[in-house]
């Protein structure tokens, strides 16, 4: 049975690499915005963190975080943000 968060990332386009740890959305040739998930000593919740990796092929790799050591409500709220906000963004190119 999938989590609520894998449900929910699954529906924002998000491929899931392991349950509620990674999970990986391309958003361009080079480009995927990536979700890291973890829990630190007795934690039961996990906290995650979003960012954007760019793979150039002869350049340094690029990073842009979005969040870090978020809950998983923060964590849908801020993606949910970022891909109305580059909606956006592709509608006005």
């Amino acid at each position: 049975m999938k989590s609520q968060l894998t449900e929910e990332l699954y529906q924002l386009g998000f491929l899931c690499g392991f349950e509620l740890e990674i999970y990986i959305r391309d958003t361009g040739k080079f480009t995927s915005l990536i979700i890291e998930g973890n829990r630190k000593g007795g934690d039961v919740l996990y906290r995650y963190d979003f960012y954007k990796q760019t793979f150039y092929p002869y350049y340094p790799n690029k990073v842009t975080v979005y969040g870090e050591n978020m809950s998983a409500s923060l964590l849908l709220n801020r993606v949910k943000q970022y891909l109305a906000n580059r909606e956006r963004y592709l509608a006005d190119q």
